[in-house]
């Protein structure tokens, strides 16, 4: 569920939006992200399932924050709390930009009001 969902949504801002929005809106992200001091688990996404010129700027713009950010001829590895910090960000702007599937609307609701 979770990996899917990061899926949808990072595609979805890349399809709907254009790289070039999506270079800002993950810098933007990035540039919002508080590392916290201890190891944060690297999960791998399938480049097949991303694109790779999706995963490229993700991994661009992550390395050049000295954040841990590495793509493979298969796959793209980033922390899990940077991947859960990207999805949401990039959601918002789904959901305040009215270009949200309505489980992405459901899912922004539920994280608002804290369930």
């Amino acid at each position: 569920m979770y990996r899917e969902r990061d899926l949808a949504i990072w595609c979805s801002v890349y399809e709907t939006c254009g790289a070039n929005e999506f270079v800002r809106l993950v810098e933007e992200a990035v540039a919002t992200y508080s590392r916290v001091p201890i190891y944060d688990w690297p999960i791998r996404v399938d480049v097949s399932e991303l694109g790779l010129p999706c995963a490229q700027i993700l991994q661009s713009v992550v390395s050049g924050r000295d954040l841990y950010a590495s793509v493979s001829d298969n796959y793209i590895e980033i922390g899990s709390r940077l991947t859960n910090h990207l999805s949401q960000h990039l959601q918002r702007h789904l959901v305040d930009n009215e270009m949200a599937t309505d489980d992405m609307k459901e899912d922004q609701l539920f994280r608002d009001l804290g369930l």
